[in-house]
């Protein structure tokens, strides 16, 4: 009996203590905590009293709680803990550095710990869970400041719960959470949420206001979680949805005050339902190629630029084709613009849109479902259909459309653009006393042409009684006949308006038509590598084209010749290349940027290399280890450093063996170009952190530095020829080509196209850039002499890296991608060449020029005017001076009725462009003389 009594004490477990902890020298059992950390067991709780604790913790024994004695955080401050072990709870201190929360190292990873809890704590420097999978556990109810929460590396099914913290200018951030990780009750002032690959995640009834991250207030990449109840206002963008984020679910929401309320890129599958978007710059934006989103029983009011913006143009490199639907249905819209396509180009205060169709798939946008029974987002019914558009000053369509079946859909439908129809628009109007609306319709035999391009246009409306055209979009009454022809001389993407009006009001129908030149070149292009390899990244000078390849598995430098047509192979280490940034050449010399190793299987030293072509050797210029992104002219090599913790702009000498720093700011520079003593480069001196990015140049004759830009927006990707800087802006919210002539100290706008712009390359009046107006990059070039447009490539492939010399344009082209294992596409660049030739026109451009059978007289003043043009124009524009215009005519007779002196014109046009001769005061008209 005595041996089984002893066997029951063995077992039983020692009993779990209370230990305390006071710095004063009480009767507490320890001075320090660490002390009695180390001497507890599991089940113990410590208790600790007030005072400054300044000691790093480690828990490392599981289940035990440190707690303050006063549960006020405010008297009990430690420096540091350091949680490695699990059901650990950490509750009522001021928290100094940063909390980590994470298992212990073993050899190759951290250990997983679980069921620990933060709680009701002040923390200065935020709080780390993660690495080492910490699973079951919670944040609760603490004040982070100046820093925030960050989550990650929870891989297998657990609960992690972030709810009712106060986060102060800081963020909370989950990323590679594979788990229910639920972010509840949170107030984040001045901060944000940032979810990264992460499946699951709630995110539940938080407070955001002036958001981090760029202005964010909830951004997603790679994520697929729900988002409900949330306010969030006075954010750049209320919530972001980025790269290959979808099947996001966001419901009862409030975004307001914001500059973007909702911005989807390359996001697709979400739903967005019973939010309030409000008093925001843009309500919703989805831009790039946002597919199958569904846009539905939301409030979306009195946002000031748009309710919805769309603009479905890519902005990388897709391999699949645009698919999908974005459908808007049964909301509420409220704005003086509630809905704007931008897929297509401006043309002042109106647009024409191009649908985005790349020939495999249609990203289609639908403003309606299915008239359905049921009630809608009025309150009644008795149909579901499309949305409701208002305005705040009471004229919008459904605010004043006809329902006189009183089934709550507008009797005629909606067109909110010229391709954009809402066919089953939501109306509140009762059956009575509902008056009779005109619907402005009409039709054109052809929409696109080369100029002179003449059009004929015939009304279909309905319930009018009188009409206006305006062909052009420049505000003038063009004519209000039923069917008109418009001759567009000047080529250019129009919108046609036709409003048409009743007793009872207006309705208008916009339509694009798009007026080109001729062909202003001979292109021919040639496939420069056939290899069924990648290369990419070309640069030229004279018949040299050099480029990354990487047929023997990696990537090196090749350079073929034009006169031989022989390809060399320069480069012959296993080694890495930054793709991204490509060779340059000038003359014989080749310099690239090259990863080498100092520790075997480790590209941790990047420097810059040249190779002569004249001599067959190569030269290693920098050292540095931290040099990238080289350009060269002459003897003189620039380049990017990041030798002193900055990226500086270098410059080696190859004459003298001399490098010269070139910036000293302690903000970012990079990506150079130089041309003779100039070199440029973008510069974020005037930013925060890497953007906005300015141009600015230095001149090595006389040491000066200029800054270019001074716009607010982005400037990027510079590049210089003699007196002409180029680049890539954003000041138009799309990416635009802009130049710079250093001698006459102006700026010029190259591209007014919506689409995007970026890359340019520039020789002699010529600049190259990438282009996505067409839905995939292809190459554009301008002509700065006879500022002419061109499309270069016309493949629906993507065309990269445009570098040009003399009349040759090279680039990467992605058009001979093949099938492998009837399913697998595999990516095959290659380099193509475009040789650009003048075309020697048939007939010169017009020379205006006409006469009057009379100049003066009293009025009414009868005058005949003939034209004398030469080099045989078919199209001609009279300006009589007293704001009457005459089209069409070869010779035209006109009545002046008021006395005065007119200047006349006279506008021909051909084919190969237009020219106009004014006479000032050539008429002259005396009163009518009464004797």
């Amino acid at each position: 009996m005595a041996i089984t009594f002893l066997t029951i004490v063995f077992c039983i477990p020692a009993a779990a203590r209370e230990i305390t902890v006071d710095d004063n020298g009480s009767d507490a059992d320890y001075i320090l905590i660490q002390e009695a950390v180390n001497s507890s067991s599991s089940g113990d709780t410590i208790i600790v009293y007030p005072g400054f604790y300044n000691e790093s913790l480690d828990i490392v024994i599981d289940n035990i709680s440190v707690l303050s004695e006063s549960e006020h955080p405010e008297d009990t401050a430690v420096r540091a803990f350091n949680i490695s072990a699990n059901n650990t709870t950490v509750n009522g201190f001021r928290i100094n550095e940063e909390l980590i929360l994470r298992g212990h190292k073993s050899d190759f990873w951290y250990d997983n710990i679980a069921n620990c809890t933060v709680k009701n704590n002040i923390l200065e420097s935020g709080i780390v869970a993660g690495s080492g999978r910490c699973y079951n556990s919670s944040i609760e109810k603490n004040v982070i400041l100046n820093s925030g929460i960050h989550v990650y590396d929870i891989d297998e099914p657990s609960d992690f719960l972030i709810s009712d913290n106060l986060v102060v200018n800081g963020d909370i951030i989950a990323s590679h959470v594979y788990s229910n990780c639920i972010l509840l009750n949170n107030s984040l002032l001045n901060g944000g949420i940032g979810v990264s690959e992460c499946y699951g995640c709630n995110i539940l009834n938080n407070y955001i206001s002036n958001g981090t991250f760029n202005g964010y207030g909830i951004v997603f990449t790679e994520s697929s979680n729900e988002v409900q109840n949330n306010t969030i206002i006075n954010c750049t963008y209320g919530v972001f949805l980025g790269w290959l984020t979808g099947n996001n679910e966001f419901y009862n929401n409030t975004l307001t005050s914001n500059g973007h309320g909702i911005y989807a890129g390359e996001s697709g599958g979400n739903v967005f339902s019973n939010n309030t978007i409000s008093k925001n710059n843009i309500g919703i934006s989805f831009e790039g190629h946002p597919s199958d989103n569904l846009i539905t029983g939301n409030r979306i009011e009195l946002n000031r630029q748009y309710g919805i913006y769309v603009k479905l143009i890519p902005y990388g490199i897709h391999e699949e084709p645009y698919n999908g639907t974005l459908q808007i249905y049964n909301n509420i819209f409220n704005n003086n613009i509630s809905f704007f396509n931008d897929t297509g180009n401006y043309t002042d205060n109106y647009y024409a849109v191009i649908p985005v169709n790349n020939g495999a798939g249609v990203n289609s946008i639908e403003l309606n479902t299915t008239k359905t029974p049921g009630p809608n987002i009025l309150g009644g019914g008795p149909y579901l259909g499309g949305n409701y558009w208002a305005k705040p000053d009471g004229t919008g369509f459904s605010q004043n459309c006809n329902d006189w079946n009183g089934d709550g859909i507008g009797d005629s439908v909606y067109t909110v653009n010229a391709y954009d129809i809402d066919c089953l628009p939501l109306v509140s109007t009762s059956e009575q006393d509902q008056p009779v609306f005109p619907v402005a319709d009409f039709s054109s035999n052809v929409t696109g042409g080369y100029v002179p391009f003449s059009v004929l246009f015939t009304d279909d409306s309905q319930n009018s009684t009188s009409r206006v055209w305006d062909f052009d979009n420049d505000g003038v009454i063009d004519s209000t006949d039923k069917t008109a022809v418009y001759v567009y001389p000047v080529s250019g993407a129009y919108t046609v308006n036709l409003t048409v009006n009743n007793a009872n009001g207006t309705s208008s129908k916009l339509y694009p038509i798009t007026a080109s030149d001729r062909p202003q070149y001979t292109l021919t292009e040639a496939q420069i590598t056939t290899n069924k390899s990648n290369q990419t990244s070309p640069a030229i000078y004279g018949d040299n084209i050099v480029f990354f390849d990487d047929r023997g598995g990696y990537y090196n430098i090749y350079v073929y010749n034009l006169s031989t047509s022989r390809e060399s192979q320069i480069t012959f280490n296993e080694t890495y290349y930054n793709t991204a940034t490509g060779p340059a050449i000038y003359g014989d010399r080749i310099v690239w940027q090259e990863y080498r190793s100092t520790i075997p299987g480790v590209w941790d030293k990047a420097d810059i290399h040249m190779y002569n072509l004249s001599t067959s050797t190569e030269i290693q210029i920098t050292d540095s280890g931290q040099a990238f992104c080289p350009d060269i002219y002459g003897d003189r090599i620039v380049w990017k450093d990041i030798r002193n913790g900055k990226a500086d702009i270098y410059m080696y000498d190859l004459s003298t063996s001399k490098e010269t720093r070139i910036t000293t700011n302690e903000s970012y520079q990079g990506d150079p170009s130089i041309y003779g003593d100039k070199v440029v480069w973008q510069d974020s001196r005037n930013g925060d952190g890497y953007n906005p990015a300015d141009i600015y140049m230095y001149d090595l004759s006389t040491s000066r530095e200029i800054q270019i830009t001074h716009d607010d927006s982005d400037q990027y990707s510079p590049a210089i020829y003699g007196d002409s800087i180029v680049w890539a802006d954003w000041r138009n919210r799309g990416w635009d080509i802009y130049m710079y002539n250093i001698s006459t100290s102006r700026e010029t706008r190259i591209t007014i196209d919506k689409g995007s712009q970026e890359y340019p390359a520039i020789y002699g009046d010529k600049i190259a850039w990438v282009d996505s107006r067409n839905n995939n990059p292809d190459i554009y070039l301008y002509d700065l002499s006879t500022h002419v447009e061109t499309r270069i490539t016309s493949n629906n492939s993507v065309q990269l890296n445009p570098a040009i010399y003399g009349d040759r344009i090279v680039w990467t082209d992605w058009r001979n991608e093949y099938k492998q294992n009837d399913h697998l596409y595999v990516t095959n660049k290659d380099i193509y060449m475009c040789t650009v030739s003048e075309v020697e026109p048939s007939l010169k451009a017009p020379v205006a020029d006409f006469s009057a059978n009379t100049t003066s007289g009293n009025s009414p003043l009868k005058v005949l005017f003939t034209d004398r043009s030469t080099e045989e124009p078919v199209y001609w524009l009279w300006d009589f001076g007293d704001g009457i215009h005459s089209r069409h005519a070869l010779n035209a007779t006109h009545t002046f009725t008021k006395p005065g002196k007119y200047d006349v014109s006279l506008t021909v046009t051909n084919e190969n462009g237009s020219n106009t001769k004014t006479i000032p005061e050539y008429i002259t008209v005396s009163a009518e003389n009464h004797i």
